[in-house]
């Protein structure tokens, strides 16, 4: 089954899981199960940005997007860390709410909602676990879904623990640490999304190796106006100008370069070929 695919009926499948939970919770007064249910909710809401990302990131590029449409599922990313961030935030105030006012739990109710919760997190885990690799959007949709299934873990244990001791103020505690959990995970996310979308150098490359192997081709004296980027965490472009030496050819010492940036690992790349170093030397990376 096609990534976009699975995490529309992964989202339809949360949907049961949140209406459950909420309905559980309110019955059995319990806020960690309806912490759990705000966490479904927030993974609907990653899930369907996610799904919208994948989309539009699968359109090819046209004549207004020359590049394509890669950027979507980063864009996706940012907004699904930034809600759980969000989301984290909330549940940590009622967390603390509740564990100053602890109330009684209602079990016969909460726990099995509890493990229906818990199963269904798993089941999703699973299904999309496969496509972390794939795409920042849907790492950053699991945080939120490792982050539920954690909850879920927790509110059996306590609600096994309820059955023996009176420690109702362990509802309010889980709900807490779940939501330094969700926050904490999220952060690093938002940090990748937002480094992408500034078009930073991506994370294993730099500027000085791109450089230096350049300048190791015959024909080469000089490389500046080096940028390097990526427009979905995946694929890294670059776009330099390169100094020739006076008796090398232009088209020979051209493919040598992309050859070598392409030995590199690079994608993409936009090469200009100059007799002698240009006034943009000054606006871009010395090499």
């Amino acid at each position: 089954m096609h990534r976009a695919q699975k995490l529309l009926w992964s989202a339809i499948f949360n949907i049961f899981i949140v209406a459950a939970e909420v309905v559980g919770g309110i019955i059995s007064r319990s806020v960690a199960l309806l912490s759990d249910a705000l966490h479904n909710s927030g993974d609907v809401l990653s899930i369907l940005f996610s799904y919208w990302g994948a989309k539009i990131a699968e359109r090819p590029e046209d004549e207004r997007f020359t590049y394509g449409y890669k950027r979507a599922e980063i864009v996706s990313a940012m907004v699904v860390s930034t809600f759980v961030i969000i989301v984290g935030s909330f549940i940590f105030f009622e967390g603390v709410k509740k564990l100053l006012n602890p109330e009684q739990i209602g079990l016969s109710v909460m726990l099995p909602v509890a493990v229906v919760g818990l199963i269904g997190n798993l089941l999703t885990l699973l299904f999309l676990h496969s496509h972390a690799h794939e795409s920042l959007s849907v790492r950053a949709t699991l945080v939120h879904i490792m982050g539920d299934t954690f909850s879920s873990v927790a509110i059996v244990v306590v609600g096994i623990i309820f059955i023996f001791k009176d420690w109702y103020f362990l509802d309010g505690l889980i709900s807490i640490v779940i939501s330094l959990y969700l926050i904490f995970m999220s952060i690093p996310n938002l940090r990748d999304s937002a480094k992408i979308l500034m078009q930073a150098v991506p994370e294993g490359w730099t500027i000085e190796d791109v450089v230096s192997g350049l300048q190791r081709i015959e024909g080469v004296r000089d490389v500046h106006h080096v940028h390097i980027w990526t427009p979905d965490g995946k694929e890294v472009y670059v776009e330099l100008h390169v100094v020739k030496e006076d008796s090398s050819n232009v088209d020979d010492v051209l493919r040598s370069v992309h050859r070598k940036l392409e030995s590199m690992g690079i994608s993409h790349a936009t090469v200009q070929i100059e007799e002698s170093s240009c006034p943009e030397k000054d606006g871009g990376f010395h090499g």
